[in-house]
């Protein structure tokens, strides 16, 4: 407890401030008393000197004439004032004349006073039967200047004592008076200054110590426990900013780890594929042949509906063995910079043999690197999708330029549109949005694929009409060296 008290702060502001003032004040008191006394001492000497020589000319006269009754009566004057203890008359011979006072001077004394005034008057402490006394001796002329006599004036060294007692205890008492404000002071002072804004302080570090780290303390009281404040706000604020990053890293670690998991299942996904497909091509070519055959061999309506449901099927699951080969072949075809509008119109004349309505929607005269055969695939996947979209609705196709050296080809839709929370995975392989049986959900994941392979990436939004889904292809812009040249 002691040990607590003493070192805090409040405590180490009063000893290493408070008492080197107090100190300090006390010292200058101790000087200051020391010149008071001294100034007091000579005054209250001063006053007896004065109250003596004011009744020299009167004690002189009287002792010219030896009218004692006059020289009676100029003594008991002075005795009005009462610092004055005792008044001596001496002749010439030193032998008494009148003696007021409680005490007397011995013979030896009164000789000695009469050999020491001849230099003239003097002053002196000395002890008159057991009584310390201060004493101012004042010598006597007659007219002719021969010496007359001796005035011995007298008042007691403790009377002056207990004056400068007195002074000395109104000066410790202002001191005390002093002292106990100043601690009063600077307790009020740090309590204000410094003890509430640490106090503050301290509340913020336990809350934070709970596990608040979103707590901030608020920079109050001086410049350095503001600077205080503001570095734990800014360690704080450094530590919460680390932990972020750290979340961030971890966060990326794992989308990294499960991306490459899932680039490694599709590999071997990809691998598993084509074997599948390269081992189902050649039975569902025998299968479809077949049917042909027995189609042109029967006659009935019954058995060539059968025949030509098979024949549906078989070109539906050819169609996936394709995707297949597609989706787990990378492209290796030698590329050159391809006009965008020439693709997109050999797409849409190619793949609109059922009277789809689809609208090219013409841009400027833009470049690509590829091939026909990667674009052509490319572009029949988004056509395909966005026909089975809506059936009735209107496709639009379009290109542009999105930026000094990107551009966009766009395949806008007027079906229901894909769900925010789905865009991302409609990209992924076998997923699809279509009812069983009318997609095997590797079209977009091979316009994936492709697209990145060209260095470009896909996006889905929503139709600006509103209505239905934008497919959105950015590829870097290519230059026709041809045409350069």
């Amino acid at each position: 407890m002691i040990k607590k008290l003493f070192g805090s702060l409040r405590m180490v502001l009063l000893v290493q401030v408070g008492v080197p003032v107090l100190v300090l004040l006390a010292t200058v008191l101790i000087l200051g008393m020391g010149f008071i006394n001294h100034l007091t001492e000579e005054r209250l000497q001063r006053d007896l000197k004065q109250v003596a020589r004011a009744i020299r000319l009167p004690v002189s006269t009287a002792l010219e004439t030896l009218d004692f009754e006059q020289l009676n009566s100029s003594l008991e004057s002075i005795f009005d004032i009462n610092e004055v203890y005792g008044a001596y008359l001496f002749d010439a011979q030193g032998n008494f004349l009148v003696s007021l006072g409680a005490v007397e001077p011995t013979q030896a004394q009164a000789n000695r006073a009469i050999e020491l005034t001849l230099d003239g008057e003097f002053e002196q402490y000395e002890n008159i039967s057991g009584r310390n006394v201060y004493s101012f001796f004042l010598p006597l002329f007659e007219p002719s200047g021969r010496p007359s006599g001796l005035l011995q004036v007298t008042r007691l060294k403790s009377g002056i004592e207990d004056e400068l007692r007195l002074i000395s205890l109104i000066a410790w008492s202002g001191f005390g008076t002093v002292a106990i404000l100043i601690i009063l002071v600077l307790t009020w002072a740090h309590r204000r200054a410094i003890g509430a804004p640490l106090g503050r302080l301290l509340d913020s570090m336990h809350e934070i110590e709970s596990g608040h780290l979103s707590h901030r303390t608020q920079a109050t009281g001086p410049h350095e426990v503001k600077r205080l404040a503001n570095g734990l706000n800014g360690m704080l604020d450094s530590i919460q900013q680390a932990e972020q990053q750290a979340e961030q890293q971890r966060e990326e670690r794992a989308a990294m780890v499960e991306k490459l998991r899932q680039s490694e299942t599709l590999a071997a996904l990809g691998q598993l594929s084509a074997g599948v497909a390269h081992e189902l091509g050649a039975p569902l070519t025998v299968i479809d042949g077949r049917a042909q055959r027995l189609m042109r061999q029967l006659d009935k309506p019954e058995q060539i509906r059968e025949l030509t449901d098979i024949r549906d099927q078989v070109q539906r699951m050819t169609l996936i063995v394709r995707q297949l080969l597609d989706y787990g072949r990378n492209s290796r075809s030698q590329r050159k910079p391809l006009e965008i509008g020439l693709l997109v119109q050999s797409a849409v004349k190619q793949h609109d043999q059922d009277n789809k309505c689809t609208r090219i929607v013409p841009g400027p005269r833009l470049f690509i690197h590829t091939d026909n055969s990667s674009m052509e695939q490319v572009l029949s996947n988004l056509l395909r999708n966005a026909w089975q979209a809506d059936p009735q609705g209107e496709v639009r196709i379009g290109w542009q330029q999105i930026s000094p050296v990107q551009v966009q080809i766009y395949v806008d839709d007027s079906g229901a549109g894909i769900p925010i929370e789905q865009r991302s995975r409609v990209l992924e392989p076998f997923f699809t949005t279509k009812t069983p049986g009318n997609g095997s959900g590797l079209g977009l994941a091979i316009v994936q694929r492709i697209v990145r392979e060209h260095g470009g990436h896909i996006q889905i939004s929503d139709n600006p009409t509103g209505q239905g889904t934008r497919m959105e292809l950015t590829f870097p812009m290519a230059i026709n060296n041809e045409e350069q040249a």
